[in-house]
């Protein structure tokens, strides 16, 4: 089974809404060094990617679904990080506990799930960049089941899925923007360079302005027209195995338990038409942006 879903999130610090862009990067760029520092005193066998990625996803994920997606990072580099803040007088811990960060276009982007759905990605790099948004489109289905649960009109259902898709529910604007960011990003950091520097050049440089038309030709290279994209995105999503889990857990599919989801039956007929509003939706949003 195909691991490359992202959702299941605890917290575990108090998200911090307020950081400015600048000073995330800055904050970045002394945790980088700090984990970097801590590989060579350990020699861990871990990769600088893994180490960085897990360490800051690990601040608002982290279950055993995510062990299975992001992996895990040693118990003791918390302790390390906490103590070079101290010794230091730096706030480099901060990272994974920032929630949305305000471009200078007044777009946003969610800081740690960005770093949680590349978390994803490098950790399984056989699976397809459904880390993120095949999760978010899984809550976007249930958002649409909890308030829509006696409507069945796919139309209507569309219409009502494009009006929270990046606006309200469980699926907004820091998430979307994040699950299209993240695979472009990790594509472009180039080993030796930092992932604070990849990001400043991303978002700083005016990159991440043309990200859903890249994001749509990396993940969708084959398609041609608006109507080739819902089909191409609603097969990628229908056909991964732990995105019917998910749905299941979600009371989207027949099981009854969350131990039987992992053997997750049929959609439910009343939440088919839920299920493809959600990923139709999605797959507007980008031609809309593409075509």
């Amino acid at each position: 089974m195909k691991l490359s879903f992202v959702l299941i999130i605890l917290i575990s610090f108090p998200i911090i809404f307020s950081v400015t862009f600048d000073a995330a990067m800055a904050n970045l760029k002394i945790l980088e060094s700090y984990i970097s520092q801590y590989k060579t005193e350990k020699s861990s066998t871990l990769s600088l990617n893994q180490l960085i990625l897990g360490f800051i996803r690990q601040g608002k994920y982290d279950d055993t679904t995510w062990t299975l997606v992001g992996g895990n990072v040693p118990k003791d580099l918390l302790t390390y990080i906490q103590d070079q803040d101290v010794k230091h007088n730096t706030k480099s811990l901060e990272c994974r506990s920032y929630g949305d960060i305000l471009l200078p276009t007044n777009k946003k982007f969610d800081f740690v799930h960005l770093f949680a759905v590349m978390n994803g990605m490098d950790f399984l790099p056989s699976s397809s960049t459904l880390v993120g948004w095949g999760g978010d489109l899984a809550q976007l289905a249930q958002d649409l089941k909890n308030n829509f649960k006696d409507t069945t009109d796919l139309d209507k259902l569309i219409v009502e899925a494009k009006k929270f898709l990046g606006i309200k529910g469980q699926f907004g604007e820091g998430d979307l923007n994040a699950d299209i960011d993240a695979p472009l990003i990790l594509r472009k950091k180039k080993l030796g360079t930092t992932f604070a520097a990849t990001l400043q050049n991303y978002y700083a440089n005016g990159e991440y302005l043309a990200k859903i038309r890249n994001f749509v030709s990396l993940t969708f290279p084959e398609v041609k027209s608006k109507e080739e994209l819902r089909e191409a995105v609603f097969n990628k999503y229908g056909n991964d195995a732990f995105i019917k889990i998910l749905e299941c857990k979600y009371g989207l599919r027949a099981g009854g338990s969350i131990l039987k989801c992992y053997s997750p039956k049929d959609l439910l007929p009343q939440f088919v038409n839920h299920q493809k509003a959600a990923v139709y939706a999605f797959a507007d949003y980008l031609s809309d942006n593409y075509y």
